[in-house]
């Protein structure tokens, strides 16, 4: 707020106009430095939370839910106030530009401006107080939901492909410089093989630092996954729904939150196919065809199953 009383507007202007935005500016860009730290902080806690979800118990799903849901509009209040701010400081740019092109001139303009601005100016304090009131209630929550996690794992690192693989010989033949077009679900070796574009695997390759050696390293590290990790579907939706938008997208964690909360309960919707696609555009066109029950028609890749082949007890004969 730059002036307390519209009856000393006019001394105001007069007197502390140039020194009162100067300091408006600096609280203005504290403002936005802080809850951009606080969103990237929010960020990092949202996606360890669904990283360690697969421990929960189906009877949290709900409170699961919710609490994504309401962290979810806890970006979007983050986003208005980021917003708000910048519009602040435009408007206390162009009043500068008012004041210093001709005073006289620009007066009334300055004083319509300034009243403007102290109108914003509390909608920006009364949304920082909403946010701040709402996120305490929801890390409250999350705490209750994830007590181990929380007080025992606040360092720890992202762990989406963190798992034990067995040496096979699926997983070392080296690959074919050509796409992956195929998803096998594999019963017998409990692991589902996703499909991959190469450019992408090469991209991982270059840019992973020492981390593969090979491109048959990055294909085992993440295109083939455990089965149990799937083993809690609703999780799993949620999860690999916000990965898709995260990681493969590059998109905003609200619209990770909105995709992942959108497909959590769709339980027609196998969530291995969702890490399978490559892209949200092949999860448009496979959801579109599931909706129209026309899954043959899924034109993105081939969907194979491998199951263990039962082997019959032999009959007894009787003599």
């Amino acid at each position: 707020m730059l002036f307390y009383s519209f009856e000393s507007l006019d001394e105001f202007i007069e007197n502390n106009l140039i020194s009162s935005i100067q300091s408006e500016t600096n609280r203005l860009n504290q403002i936005i430095a802080l809850y951009e730290a606080k969103r990237n902080n929010l960020d990092i806690i949202t996606t360890n939370l669904i990283d360690n979800a697969s421990t929960l118990n189906k009877n949290k799903l709900e409170d699961f839910y919710s609490i994504n849901h309401s962290l979810k509009n806890s970006f979007e209040e983050l986003e208005q106030i980021s917003s708000l701010a910048q519009f602040l400081q435009n408007s206390l740019t162009n009043i500068i530009a008012l004041h210093d092109r001709d005073m006289d001139d620009n007066y009334n303009e300055i004083k319509a401006e300034l009243i403007e601005y102290n109108k914003k100016s509390d909608q920006l304090y009364c949304q920082i107080f909403d946010f701040e009131n709402s996120i305490t209630s929801i890390l409250s929550s999350a705490l209750e939901l994830f007590p181990k996690y929380i007080k025992k794992n606040k360092n720890s690192k992202n762990t989406i492909h963190n798992f034990d693989l067995k040496f096979d010989a699926k997983n070392n033949i080296e690959i074919n410089h050509t796409d992956n077009s195929v998803l096998l679900i594999s019963e017998k070796d409990q692991k589902a093989y996703l499909p991959y574009f190469y450019n992408k695997i090469e991209e991982i390759y270059k840019a992973s630092k020492d981390k593969y050696k090979t491109l048959q390293d990055v294909v085992n590290d993440i295109y083939i996954l455990p089965l149990n990790k799937f083993k809690n579907s609703s999780i799993a939706r949620f999860r690999e729904a916000f990965q898709l938008i995260r990681q493969k997208e590059k998109g905003s964690i609200s619209k990770a939150l909105d995709l992942a909360l959108e497909l959590m309960f769709k339980y027609e919707l196998n969530p291995i196919i969702i890490a399978a696609c490559r892209n949200l555009d092949e999860l448009d066109i496979y959801l579109d065809c599931l909706d129209k029950n026309e899954l043959y028609e899924f034109p993105c890749f081939e969907i194979k199953f491998e199951v263990t082949p039962k082997i019959s007890k032999p009959k007894s004969v009787n003599l």
